[in-house]
């Protein structure tokens, strides 16, 4: 059916027999985003796909900011993202959509003079939703610094909201195109604060893809270890335990803030320190001991040498304590401590900078500070868009750390 004008009364109609709703606009205004709000039932699974070459509002991503259980992203490109599509799923699971010229505006949807079609041919509309599904795994997510850095530039372009107006190539956004990095943007983003606790089908979906791509770099660099001079650091010895949890868990606090792909010791080396502890603190467990790994954060990924974990990894800790009476373990210590560089830390209480440790003494007086109760931890952090960790180099720049941190692995190591 063709609709030429007023496309609001049919659309309001729709929504309010929705159980989902995907959405994929050039432009929202805030006017548009309450009336989808307000036409839509409270139990609606909604999806937005959302541009911003023709300034939509700074408050409807605000509102999404403000709702977790909305699913939506932004997407950018080179040229001027268009769409108009509405498609909803009734609640007798029949389709419906609306396709055409009108954005999520009071004018758009009933002021303007548009052209829009509504579709009822099921086929039709499935091939739309999987149109709409491969776009929007594009899209980047909506974080707080987009919103914030969004904020700014909309203000300063003062923009009265004309379709194609060239002033609004000054609002596009910040975001920063994946460079061919190894981890995308959305990879990072999932680890913002915002979505620690947040276990929609969209993140849940990001995180298991950062599992695989841990996998995938696990497969290229383990069997590189012998050859890099690795040859007593291994692999967790149960495979579903080779990358950390992407799921949510209850004995865990139902959060995820990071994920990592660690490296420590063997079963056979762990099975001499089984005991009746069964304990989370257990010291056969491979997380309560000495270990190297790939981690990643919201802007970086790190390659880290964990020591111990909260009240973990007594018997390591103890050992490495014995270790540092020696005054030939002391200087070794700190000659492979000081070629790691500057941009490695030890995250121990007031820590003093790598620069500012110069002789063995300083350092050993700095390791002292560590206490069971906390991490100990020495590291560094690569911004995620430095060419170290590109998809091309990353699996060598691990290598490469890695054997920069082993002598101290093998030092602190019981």
């Amino acid at each position: 059916m063709i609709i030429t004008s007023n496309i609001k009364a049919l659309l309001k109609n729709e929504l309010g027999q929705a159980k989902s709703v995907w959405v994929a606009s050039a432009m929202i205004s805030h006017s548009g985003w309450l009336f989808l709000q307000q036409s839509l039932p409270q139990t609606a699974t909604q999806t937005y796909l959302i541009g911003i070459d023709l300034a939509t509002d700074p408050k409807v991503f605000e509102s999404i900011i403000a709702q977790t259980d909305i699913n939506a992203r932004v997407y950018e490109t080179k040229y001027t993202f268009h769409p108009k599509v509405y498609l909803i799923q009734k609640k007798d699971d029949t389709y419906t959509a609306f396709i055409g010229s009108s954005n999520t505006t009071n004018w758009g949807l009933e002021k303007n003079v548009e052209m829009n079609y509504q579709i009822h041919d099921q086929n039709e509309c499935r091939k739309l939703l999987d149109w709409f599904n491969s776009l929007y795994s594009e899209g980047y997510l909506i974080t707080k610094k987009f919103v914030d850095d969004y904020k700014v530039k909309f203000i300063k372009a003062s923009i009265k909201v004309k379709e194609v107006d060239n002033e609004a190539f000054s609002l596009k956004s910040c975001l920063t195109q994946n460079n061919n990095q190894f981890f995308t943007k959305n990879h990072h983003e999932i680890f913002n604060k915002r979505f620690h606790r947040v276990n929609s089908e969209d993140l849940k979906k990001i995180r298991k893809e950062v599992r695989l791509k841990l996998l995938k770099l696990h497969e290229i660099i383990y069997p590189e270890f012998s050859n890099n001079g690795l040859t007593d650091l291994y692999c967790h010895h149960q495979s579903r335990e080779i990358v950390s949890r992407h799921f949510f868990n209850q004995y865990s606090g139902n959060y995820i803030n990071a994920m990592w792909l660690h490296y420590g010791k063997s079963f056979d080396q762990l099975q001499a320190y089984k005991s009746e502890d069964k304990s989370i603190n257990r010291p056969n467990s491979f997380i309560n001991n000495i270990r190297m790994q790939v981690i990643i954060h919201e802007d970086s990924l790190g390659i880290w040498l964990v020591l111990g974990r909260n009240n973990g990894s007594r018997i390591d800790r103890d050992y490495f304590r014995s270790q540092m009476q020696d005054p030939i373990i002391q200087r070794s210590f700190f000659d492979a401590f000081k070629k790691l560089g500057n941009e490695y830390w030890i995250n121990v209480s007031n820590g003093e900078a790598m620069k500012n440790l110069n002789t063995p003494t300083d350092l050993l007086k700095e390791i002292q500070k560590e206490t069971i109760d906390e991490y100990f931890i020495i590291g560094c952090e690569i911004d995620w868009l430095d060419s170290r960790v590109s998809s091309k180099n990353i699996s060598t720049t691990v290598l490469n750390e890695f054997k920069k941190l082993y002598p101290l692995y093998t030092i602190m190591r019981h």
